[in-house]
């Protein structure tokens, strides 16, 4: 593991709050790491997934976002963009854009992350299978038996690789 042994949430300045996503267009994995803990996880996808335009699901996305963003007052966003896509991709362009917009919209810094510097960061390398990424992340963070999707696991993924690049300088 590279940088500090262990990064948590206490690197947060105190008070503060990050929300960290694994965000898609089909489902957004979203972390919460507060100065005490770290650990309030969930998912945010629509309850239909066939037929749905993206657009719809972005939408969906910046309102579910507003509503996380009014509950926990977060001081930044970090994002981890998805992995495996190696050519311009609408969607995720699309995304990405919303991502930034939705931001700055909230006077939110945005910090994004590519999933390879995310696994590197976490392991010390960037070929990693989601199931060893969560293990990395259960015992990082003490959860160790804990029950969370792998876009869960990848939101606190994205926090932690947060925190060890910027959490004492913000």
């Amino acid at each position: 593991m590279t940088g500090r042994a262990v990064a948590l949430a206490a690197d947060l300045p105190s008070g503060s709050v990050l929300l960290a996503l694994n965000a898609g267009v089909r489902e957004t994995g979203w972390a919460i790491f507060r100065q005490d803990r770290a650990g309030e996880t969930g998912i945010i996808q629509l309850p239909r997934r066939r037929r749905t335009d993206t657009a719809a699901r972005v939408q969906h996305l910046a309102a579910v976002l507003d509503a996380l963003a009014a509950r926990y007052q977060p001081a930044a966003i970090a994002y981890g963009q998805p992995s495996g896509v190696r050519w311009p991709e609408p969607a995720l362009e699309l995304l990405e854009a919303a991502l930034v917009h939705w931001s700055a919209g909230h006077r939110l810094p945005l910090y994004t992350y590519p999933a390879a510097v995310i696994r590197a960061a976490l392991l010390g390398h960037s070929r990693v299978p989601p199931e060893q990424l969560a293990y990395a992340v259960m015992a990082r963070l003490k959860l160790i038996g804990c029950a969370k999707s792998t876009q869960e696991w990848e939101a606190l993924a994205v926090g932690c690789c947060h925190l060890d690049r910027w959490g004492n300088r913000q």
